[in-house]
């Protein structure tokens, strides 16, 4: 068995002071202004600052730390508020906001820590086997919460943390305490276990959190303490399945990685399996229900979200969890400036080399039958190779499996030029499909994950790319990183309206994609996201060409903002 080396803040004499006696203590927390919640947990980060610099007897710091629980889950609720929404890279104030919150949390994780430090130096190793259960799956918790803060607002997340949440299971493990039932730290009142604290964490880890929307690993982290109970850990390394399961090696300072095919392991490195199967079952069991028109209130999902929101997480679960090892493609060192616009609406506007947008002059429409729909050469195959997985360094969305529920087209008001603006970034490397870039200082575009921007390079001046962003992370204050995959080079402004539209004030801007011959992709349309479904006809309005009426067939790819769809021709009926 080994001993449990964690990292700890070094022992001395603060100059703040903070209550020992648990019973002044949890009176001191009850007086506190919970309604000013920067100035509490101003106080209450001190006090914790200050209690694990000093030596405690491990009894009375766990009794000190457990009132502490619920005065931080409450802070942290109320300050987490200023981040909804908010701008990347994070104004200074807010960054330092951020920090703030992460470090809390780190302190709780240094007290509950300190109590197994001081457990041992106590030599109570054997004789507090309750407590120290207890210790372990609270600073098990609080890393946890470590990562989720960085995870939130898309900062890195502290070194060593991964190492010692492993660590710390290890421990467990040893000494046989993975499964002790203990109550969750407050104000939630429930039932966890070390081994369902651990593997919560791990999946909320390969959730591809970076690569999430805003606000979602909250909600992932809901799910998980719901659900999460459906993945299991094991020892065996040799029946273990590619996709669904992923290899632990808990002297990494990383999340688990899909399971390796065609490796063999040696025997006494402490490996582990985490099995997310029957997991992935239950979630597509979620979406089907979903996509059979039941309400997401009725799944007991462990949060809330609008039906079509609640599909969208749920899918890219699926993804997240369900991966297999992926071939690796080798990226390219470059530098560079490349100007970055966002949205459909500003790459139109540039697109169209900096021209408002201005509606086509309207024309009789026409209802025309399936049986007229002209299919563009070798549509079934092209449809039928994108939509499988692609394996290029950054992945594609699946396409929606099922309809989407259309809704009504929205009024467009024409945009002027000086409401879209440029950003200059820097290119720090590329791979074959897409570009990681860099950007120091503030920005003047709101750019989050899954957006639709617009990409110019010095060498392609006057023609601008279609990229959609997939991973951030602000490594320091002032800086931002972004993953975006080039959808297509040379995209074309276009027009679109309902054919049952009544004037030309039913158009609005979208976006004619390129066909790929490479890759077997026809042409797309690349529209705001739910404004129209497969199936639907539509009128497209290119600058030099006359209006046609084309047909929706299927959508390759979406995010909460946009979609790709494939088109096909309709020839108008003759009459005679």
């Amino acid at each position: 068995m080994t001993g449990l080396a964690l990292s700890m803040p070094v022992k001395r004499v603060s100059a703040w002071m903070a209550e020992t006696d648990p019973k002044y203590a949890q009176a001191w927390l009850a007086s506190l202004p919970l309604a000013d919640s920067a100035e509490t947990a101003r106080e209450i980060y001190q006090a914790l600052y200050t209690l694990n610099r000093q030596e405690l007897d491990a009894a009375r710091r766990f009794e000190l730390m457990e009132l502490y629980n619920s005065p931080v889950a409450s802070v942290t609720a109320a300050l987490e508020s200023y981040f909804t929404r908010a701008a990347l890279p994070l104004t200074p104030k807010k960054r330092q906001l951020a920090e703030f919150i992460r470090q809390l949390h780190m302190e709780m994780a240094y007290g509950y820590k300190g109590c197994l430090q001081d457990l041992e130096k106590q030599r109570l190793r054997w004789g507090r086997k309750s407590l120290r259960a207890q210790a372990l799956v609270r600073a098990l918790h609080y890393l946890g919460e470590v990562l989720l803060h960085s995870y939130q607002v898309y900062m890195p997340y502290p070194p060593e943390v991964w190492r010692e949440l492993h660590a710390i299971y290890q421990y467990a493990a040893e000494h046989e305490l993975t499964q002790e039932v203990l109550d969750t730290p407050a104000p939630v009142a429930a039932k966890t276990t070390l081994n369902q604290e651990y593997i919560r964490i791990l999946l909320l880890g390969l959730s591809n959190p970076y690569q999430l929307p805003q606000n979602e690993c909250r909600q992932v982290q809901r799910f998980l303490h719901q659900w999460g109970g459906k993945a299991v850990l094991r020892d065996n390394l040799e029946a273990a399945p590619a996709a669904g399961y992923f290899l632990i090696d808990p002297v990494t300072d990383a999340p688990p990685v899909p399971f390796p095919r065609g490796v063999e392991f040696q025997p006494g490195q402490g490996l582990r399996v985490l099995d997310a199967l029957e997991l992935l079952g239950s979630i597509q069991f979620f979406i089907q229900r979903l996509q059979k028109g039941d309400s997401a209130r009725t799944l007991s999902l462990g949060f809330e979200c609008l039906d079509s929101v609640c599909l969208d997480m749920l899918q890219r679960m699926m993804r997240a969890w369900g991966q297999s090892p992926r071939r690796q493609y080798s990226r390219i060192r470059r530098s560079g400036p490349a100007f970055v616009c966002a949205g459909i609406p500003a790459l139109h506007f540039f697109a169209s080399g900096q021209k408002a947008f201005v509606a086509p002059a309207a024309k009789t429409r026409t209802e025309t039958s399936d049986d007229r729909i002209v299919l563009p050469a070798h549509i079934e195959e092209d449809i039928a190779s994108e939509a499988k997985t692609d394996e290029d360094f950054i992945v594609l969305d699946k396409p929606v499996v099922g309809p989407m529920p259309r809704r009504e087209p929205r009024e467009v008001s024409v945009t002027f030029g000086e409401a879209f603006r440029v950003d200059r970034w820097q290119i720090k490397d590329a791979a074959p499909k897409g570009l990681q870039l860099v950007r120091y200082g503030s920005s003047h575009t709101y750019v989050r994950v899954g957006d639709v921007i617009g990409i110019q390079q010095l060498d392609e001046i006057g023609r601008w790319s279609a990229g959609v962003v997939r991973w951030m992370k602000s490594p320091e204050a002032n800086s931002l990183e972004m993953g975006v995959e080039l959808l297509a080079s040379g995209v074309k402004p276009v027009a679109i309206a309902p054919v049952r539209g009544t004037g030309n004030s039913d158009y609005q801007p979208a976006l004619l994609l390129p066909a790929i011959e490479a890759l077997k992709r026809p042409a797309t349309l690349l529209l705001p996201r739910g404004v129209y479904a497969p199936g639907s006809s539509l009128l497209l309005a290119e600058e030099t060409e006359a209006i046609r009426t084309v047909r929706l067939l299927q959508r390759l790819e979406y995010t909460n903002v946009f979609e790709l769809l494939v088109f096909a021709d309709v020839i108008p009926e003759q009459r005679g």
